[in-house]
């Protein structure tokens, strides 16, 4: 491996790709509850790898990434628009109040996709273990190894200080040895990782009939916020919140936490952005613990690779044929072995609570539900909790914990969440999420973040 640990990647050129076909009329859209309530968490980001090509013919090149991201555009035009803050309205809708995002596009001022080109000096191999090698010798592979934030620009995006930055940047890279990078990064309350995954599969398949010249695909996204809105329990376009529905959206288990409260030995200043109105009447939540986070400790980057076979030694644990009373899926079963394993590690004291926060996708949880394709960012969390005990838990009983805790956030409990984010007045500063000691953040997708202290 390289000592300086670094692509030492070359920006050769930068242009904004917009879609290819235009239209005339200007259209000005409100984002959902939930997209607006994730605008303050870390962009969504991805980066592609492909092997060098197999023929000259076969090679990916900035311009024919170009053309086809601008056929792909014509079906995710909004991306290329503008993102601000609505003025509020005090008799206006829910989409009316403080610090609800809107999006403009389709004008002749719309900021379009910066795509950047680059190339590095180093072989990707020096850096990124094949996938066979991953699956045998380095099965915890140390992904510190990896410098992944060079294959993106660091670049404001959208809802920031800068009212010109995109809302989505792409980078192409190229290596010496031919492998390539498609890196794409997107504000989240445009998409979570779902809506990205759709984007990357349309653009490659736009991509490939291209290359092909076969005829070009039927793509479907669907844009339309305020259909996940329309879940919501009660009025939420009235002046105040239905009482009985939030008590029922507060009992939920999630947590809180105020991102924008200052809080005694927090180890940097407040997050409170300099826009924000500190004069209004703010809901109930609760300070970060910050005490149980040591910002100093040191940190590691693992992936781990799990064979099929250990995948189904684990979910046989996880479940017994003595002890079904739930559909545990494999999903539940892994995370229950790994945060097992990280509570062992920490010794955390007996009769402690810890929490697994976990990220989980809510088109499934409406009903009727909302297909995968439906873009934005509806997500939210669940706070499962468990109390640490004398003897180690089994991963019987923690998948069962993981499961049961999920099972609660029904189509009723969903419609009622969301009349409560509704009425937020400024979503953006609850954080139902914070890794430290205590707490690991994952995704039901199957990432996991977790800090040791």
């Amino acid at each position: 491996m390289f000592t300086n640990n670094s692509f030492d990647v070359q920006v050769t050129s930068s242009t904004d790709i917009f879609p290819e076909l235009t239209q005339g009329v200007g259209i000005f859209v409100p984002l959902s509850i939930f997209d607006n309530a994730s605008a303050g968490f870390a962009r969504c980001a991805a980066a592609w790898f492909y092997d060098p090509p197999s023929s000259p013919a076969s090679a990916l090149s900035a311009s024919h990434l170009q053309v086809s991201l601008s056929k792909t555009l014509n079906h995710y035009r909004q991306w290329c628009g503008r993102l601000s803050y609505a003025t509020p309205k005090p008799n206006g809708s829910h989409n009316n109040r403080y610090q609800r995002i809107w999006v403009t596009y389709s004008t002749p001022t719309d900021i379009g996709i910066p795509f950047v080109t680059a190339r590095s000096p180093k072989t990707l191999s020096e850096f990124l273990p094949s996938i066979s090698t991953r699956r045998a010798s380095l099965k915890a592979w140390d992904a510190s190894q990896l410098p992944a934030a060079e294959l993106l620009p660091k670049s404001k995006l959208s809802i920031s200080e800068d009212k010109d930055a995109p809302n989505v940047i792409i980078q192409f890279t190229t290596f010496a040895c031919g492998s390539t990078a498609v890196a794409i990064e997107i504000t989240h309350c445009f998409a979570d990782a779902v809506s990205l995954s759709r984007f990357a599969k349309d653009w490659s398949h736009m991509s490939r009939c291209l290359l092909r010249s076969e005829y070009l695909p039927a793509l479907t996204p669907i844009f339309d916020p305020q259909r996940l809105d329309s879940f919501a329990a009660g009025d939420i376009d009235t002046f105040s919140p239905d009482p009985s529905i939030i008590t029922k959206a507060r009992s939920l288990p999630q947590h809180r936490y105020d991102w924008h409260l200052q809080v005694q030995g927090q180890p940097w200043s407040t997050h409170t952005p300099a826009d924000f109105d500190t004069s209004l009447t703010l809901s109930p939540s609760t300070p970060i613990p910050w005490h149980q986070w040591d910002t100093k400790a040191a940190v590691s980057h693992r992936v781990f690779h799990f064979s099929p076979q250990e995948i189904q030694n684990i979910y046989s644990l996880a479940t017994p044929s003595s002890v079904r009373p739930l559909k545990i899926t494999k999903h539940d079963a892994l995370l229950a072995h790994i945060w097992s394993q990280i509570t062992l590690a920490r010794q955390i004291p007996e009769n402690t609570i810890v929490y697994v926060d976990m990220t989980f996708g809510l088109r499934p949880r409406v009903s009727p539900p909302l297909p995968d394709s439906f873009l934005g960012s509806p997500i939210t969390h669940a706070a499962i909790p468990y109390t640490v005990a004398s003897s180690p838990p089994s991963i019987s009983s923690l998948a069962q914990t993981i499961r049961k805790t999920l099972a609660i956030f029904t189509p009723e409990a969903v419609a009622n969440h969301l009349h409560d984010v509704a009425f937020e007045v400024a979503p953006q500063k609850v954080m139902e999420g914070v890794s430290r000691e205590r707490t690991c953040v994952v995704d039901e997708l199957g990432a996991c973040w977790c800090l040791r202290s």
